[in-house]
């Protein structure tokens, strides 16, 4: 009897240790990932002429200039900078004689063979065509813009070995992902 009652006791033990349950779905949740674009000059090509920053037959001081406009056209904030290339193919180093000024000016003050920016360099800027020409990075919001006026000027203190020099510049814009 003892052993009779012990099982009704585990069985109704066992029949009271039910659990209610409850279960929610959790919907609609969504991702998608945002877009990068750097525009330079409104060109979506990504193959941007800068005609305006040449000059041929340049002479000591001469200097010539041109506007770009950088824009991020993506849906996420980047952080962009530029790098130079230049070609010296006569061997005479043109290139690296050439002085240059970035300012944040939306314009070109006069015109060639004196074409120039107005306004102090950017900080983070190069000074040459060796040298990066926006090395610290400059940050753009999604839809935002700003202006870079590049001056390339030839120093009056340009040797005579210099006469009959050519280079050719390329400017490279990098652009990265920057987190808000």
């Amino acid at each position: 009897m003892v052993l009779a009652l012990g099982l009704v006791a585990c069985l109704g033990a066992v029949a009271t240790s039910a659990f209610w349950t409850d279960q929610v779905t959790v919907a609609g949740t969504g991702f998608s990932a945002g877009t990068l674009d750097l525009e330079v000059n409104d060109d979506p090509d990504d193959a941007v002429a800068l005609t305006t920053l040449s000059l041929s037959n340049m002479v000591p001081g001469n200097s010539a200039a041109g506007v770009l406009k950088v824009e991020n056209t993506g849906t996420v904030p980047l952080a962009y900078n530029a790098s130079t290339a230049a070609t010296n193919p006569d061997a005479k180093n043109l290139a690296g004689a050439l002085t240059v000024k970035v300012t944040g000016s939306a314009s070109v003050t006069g015109a060639a063979p004196t074409a120039t920016c107005a306004g102090t360099a950017l900080a983070g800027t190069g000074t040459s065509l060796a040298a990066p020409l926006v090395s610290t990075k400059r940050v753009l919001a999604p839809g935002a813009s700003e202006t870079l006026c590049v001056q390339v000027t030839l120093p009056t203190a340009a040797g005579n070995a210099l006469q009959g020099s050519a280079t050719v510049a390329t400017f490279t814009f990098d652009a990265t992902s920057e987190l808000p």
